[in-house]
């Protein structure tokens, strides 16, 4: 069983001592420490899927708190539930002092559900706001062109007349929608 800790790249040097100050008392085999590019800015999360893809079956990852993965809650969730799926554990060292008595895999379990109730809340603040667009009269997508303007397009196309630029600019509208209309016989 391999403990590989995770260093997430701060801005912060003294955040990044704290957090490999924090992993040391976990007997960690190997720390493996995000980089930042030359802006200063971390390169993504490269490391992190390098060392999760080192992991096997009953390894654990460590990491300082749950902000050094640098995931929104429902990326949080896809990740934790991958770990769950490969078998591999996480342990948070810093949880927050209401949560630093709960032990590892109920937490991650907690985590998972109020990431479900985040795509649920997520998914019905969309439905009711779509459901309110239509209401009022707003329909989404493009907006739908004439007859007309269709017709004026295969015309002036097919008449060697105009580009397809040229098209779009004399009807006034996008390339895009020229083209798909010239290519529609």
């Amino acid at each position: 069983m391999k403990k590989i800790g995770y260093v997430y790249a701060s801005s912060e040097e003294s955040y990044v001592k704290e957090q490999i100050e924090g992993l040391k008392a976990f007997e960690i085999e190997t720390v493996s420490i995000e980089k930042e590019d030359m802006s200063g800015v971390a390169q993504n999360d490269a490391v992190l899927k390098e060392v999760v893809e080192s992991l096997d079956s009953g390894d654990e990852l460590v990491v300082y708190e749950l902000r050094c993965l640098g995931k929104s809650i429902i990326q949080l969730a896809e990740f934790l539930s991958d770990l769950k799926e490969r078998n591999i554990q996480l342990i948070v060292v810093k949880k927050g002092a209401a949560y630093s008595d709960i032990k590892d895999a109920p937490y991650v379990e907690m985590i998972l559900k109020i990431a479900e109730m985040e795509k649920m809340i997520i998914r019905e603040r969309t439905t009711k706001g779509l459901q309110e667009a239509r209401r009022k009269g707003r329909v989404g997508g493009r907006p739908k062109i004439s007859e007309e303007t269709i017709e004026q397009i295969r015309y002036l196309y097919n008449n060697n007349r105009y580009t397809l630029r040229q098209i779009a600019e004399e009807c006034n509208i996008s390339l895009g929608t020229a083209y798909k209309y010239v290519q529609e016989r």
